[in-house]
């Protein structure tokens, strides 16, 4: 048997193994890849929405996906120093929230840039990870949701009261007149409102 033989041989065993081997290297790559790029589209586009579950499940996945991306994870921890810091998001001085807002957007923004620098884009213009659109509809959804919320849990403790009127049945048709008389008031207040 000649080192021919061998060679042959080897190549014939190894090449199948080698070529196996590259396939599951290259998908194993692909996949941590798309988790990646999940993560960052969530992120991306609920970069308006702070409290949105998307966002925070996105959130609560960079330290697992980016793993080993040191500048990823630098500005992730740094955004969670700005999340965590009760004093500011808990002040009486609504300037200091703001603040504490704007910091979360640009520390979010930092994080997206460098989490697409690691997925292959090039974003030099911060401006553009700190967008997005969230219409201001959604916002005051989200504002009377929040009113909703703090009333009934103000019920539940006991610090806020449920309005309520004593309305005598016995005369429905000096009831019916007094609901007219302010049908009337709330129409002539809501066409002043529009005409301001």
């Amino acid at each position: 048997m000649t080192a021919e033989f061998w060679i042959t041989t080897a190549a014939i065993v190894a090449g199948p193994l080698m070529a196996v081997l590259i396939a599951h290297y290259l998908q194993k790559s692909s996949d941590t890849k798309q988790r990646r790029l999940q993560v960052f589209r969530s992120l991306m586009s609920t970069r308006r929405t702070p409290l949105s579950p998307e966002r925070v499940q996105a959130l609560n996945l960079v330290e697992i996906e980016f793993a080993g991306q040191t500048d990823v994870l630098k500005e992730f921890k740094e955004l969670l120093k700005i999340y965590n810091d009760q004093v500011k998001w808990k002040s009486d001085d609504e300037n200091v929230r703001k603040s504490a807002v704007q910091e979360v957007d640009d520390k979010t923004a930092q994080m997206l840039r460098e989490m697409g620098r690691v997925l292959g884009y090039k974003f030099e213009n911060l401006e553009l990870l700190r967008g997005g659109y969230y219409p201001e509809a959604f916002s005051i959804l989200d504002d009377q949701q929040n009113e909703i919320r703090e009333f009934f849990v103000g019920l539940n403790n006991g610090s806020k009261l449920l309005p309520t009127a004593v309305v005598d049945v016995r005369h429905p048709d000096k009831l019916l007149e007094q609901a007219r008389e302010a049908q009337l008031l709330l129409e002539s207040a809501a066409k002043s409102e529009v005409s301001k």
